[in-house]
């Protein structure tokens, strides 16, 4: 199933968008049927992720104008993982409520829970955006963390088939986790 990569690029964009607009570990599982988890060193972060992370920069219109999201994206069967980070524009301030409600709202889900956070001090917003919808229909859950830091917002997403999901599995929460900010 497909779902992933769409509602992955879609719920990332909005998640990001969104917040911007509003305002102007371990190794993981010991599954075999999991892709190996490796350590990615990003510009400023570190983050372990299962499988081969696959690089793509997308555009996010945002009411300080175009900005640069680079992602990372690895996805397989009904699940997809995602690491992104952008660089706030200058006298924008990030708002990580409308940042959830942007992403929920992009992908036409449901926000479940948003629960607000501090990671290695900064914060942060965990989420559950339940009824996800792909361009076809396909529903998803997605489970996102995202965390403003340093001039940056850094998010961490994962999807799987499923219109609600109640848990994340163990593998999300070693993922999240691991995330290093430098």
């Amino acid at each position: 199933m497909r779902i992933l990569r769409g509602l992955l690029l879609v719920a990332l964009a909005g998640l990001l968008a969104t917040g911007l607009a509003a305002c102007g570990g371990d190794e993981g599982d010991a599954d075999a049927s999991r892709p190996e988890v490796k350590t990615l060193q990003g510009e400023g972060f570190s983050v372990r992720m299962p499988g081969t992370p696959k690089r793509q920069v997308i555009t996010a219109q945002t009411a300080a104008g175009p900005v640069p999201i680079t992602a990372y994206i690895t996805e397989g069967g009904e699940e997809g993982f995602s690491m992104s980070v952008l660089t706030v524009p200058e006298g924008v301030r990030g708002d990580l409520d409308g940042a959830v409600e942007g992403a929920a709202a992009s992908v036409k889900g449901k926000l479940r829970t948003t629960t607000k956070i501090r990671y290695q001090g900064f914060p942060g917003r965990d989420a559950r955006i339940a009824d996800a919808a792909d361009a076809n229909g396909n529903k998803g859950t997605v489970f996102a963390r995202v965390i403003l830091a340093k001039g940056r917002v850094f998010q961490l997403q994962y999807v799987t088939g499923g219109a609600d999901v109640t848990a994340a599995p163990p593998a999300y929460r070693s993922f999240v986790s691991s995330l290093k900010i430098d």
